[in-house]
């Protein structure tokens, strides 16, 4: 596998994480990044002039004719991704989808079982999983270090799209053109942001049976989709709480990822970085430890060098960038959406929506 590597190449550069993506590929020694594929004239030469050599076309199809990738990246929107999807997977394509999996839950069912029937791969991209404090707290989690998890909080955003987004240059324009979109991105802000909470609980806590949701445009009157949102999934014996903004241009302390327990908790203060308090054995209040996270291996350093090594090993996809998690994570959104949408608790799984 030494001299192996994957001919990767990229279908669509839509996405704000495009350039992340690019530059993780390029680094990475089990990739050999095949092309890119992308019908925004000034965003596909824009990435062109970044990467030297980097071959640009117009359309997929010329990618897959002359780049002939075996597997992609797509950084399409949350609805045409499954286009891409379909596409890919006809051509015997594996494919990663940058997050969240996809617009809504019939449509990330679509592109689950379109891989599956193809015998193709598919992940979804989640940026927090290359976190090494976040694979710290969840194997202490499953240690059985504070107990039985009661709760998950986690707060994600930054201040959002500015209102002359157009004219800040082909990026901004494409990147944050179809996000403020309900029809291209699935809502705003909370697909957006509490996309993130609903994944990561998820993986820790297991699926929810129910959920309620709050959110609007509290700040940003030159779109129609929510600038703010929380969402909240109910358990037997717990809840966790989602929160997702787009109008926080600075925070006076960044709210880590917090996971409570019977016996302690467990914060996500850094990358690498996790602060710990748990129940005193001898009646005195628990001094709260920090602890420096070991590294990930190199293959799981950002998403292209582990669909990469999985791909070339044949391991599966693990964890939340598993289409199945990220699948149960859709549902918990579309959920969270009819919540707000009604002002009633919405229960899970769910029953086709009658209005």
């Amino acid at each position: 596998m030494a001299d192996r590597r994957i001919r990767l190449g990229f279908v669509s550069a839509a996405h704000l994480h495009t350039r992340g993506l690019l530059q993780a590929a390029f680094e990475c020694p089990e990739v050999e990044v095949v092309g890119l594929a992308e019908p925004d004239d000034e965003l596909r030469n824009h990435f062109a002039q970044q990467h030297a050599g980097l071959s640009a076309y117009s359309t997929a199809e010329e990618l897959y004719d002359r780049g002939r990738p075996e597997a992609i990246v797509t950084c399409a929107d949350n609805r045409a991704a499954a286009e891409v999807v379909a596409e890919a997977a006809a051509r015997g394509v594996h494919v990663m989808k940058e997050k969240p999996m996809a617009a809504d839950l019939a449509l990330a069912e679509r592109m689950a079982t379109t891989a599956a029937r193809h015998g193709v791969r598919l992940m979804v991209n989640w940026p927090t999983n290359w976190q090494p404090a976040v694979h710290e707290a969840k194997r202490r989690v499953d240690a059985g270090e504070i107990g039985a998890v009661w709760q998950v909080h986690n707060r994600a955003g930054h201040g959002g799209p500015p209102a002359d987004y157009p004219t800040r240059g082909p990026i901004a324009r494409v990147g944050w053109g179809w996000l403020i979109e309900r029809d291209t991105n699935g809502g705003g802000a909370f697909v957006d942001f509490c996309s993130y909470g609903a994944v990561l609980s998820r993986w820790i806590m297991g699926p929810p049976s129910r959920v309620i949701a709050l959110g609007g445009r509290y700040a940003k009157d030159f779109f129609t989709v929510e600038d703010n949102a929380i969402l909240v999934l109910g358990y037997a014996r717990g809840h966790a709480v989602c929160e997702g903004t787009w109008t926080q241009p600075a925070a006076a302390i960044r709210t880590p990822l917090t996971i409570y327990g019977t016996e302690g908790s467990i914060a996500v203060t850094g990358p690498s970085e996790l602060t710990i308090a748990t129940r005193p054995t001898d009646g005195q209040r628990p001094e709260p430890r920090v602890v420096e996270c070991p590294p990930l291996p190199e293959h799981a350093r950002s998403g292209p060098a582990y669909f990469a090594r999985q791909l070339l090993t044949g391991q599966p996809f693990e964890g939340i960038v598993s289409a199945e998690i990220s699948r149960d994570a859709q549902e918990i959104l579309e959920a969270g959406l009819r919540a707000m949408a009604t002002g009633r608790e919405v229960g899970l799984p769910l029953t086709p929506f009658l209005g």
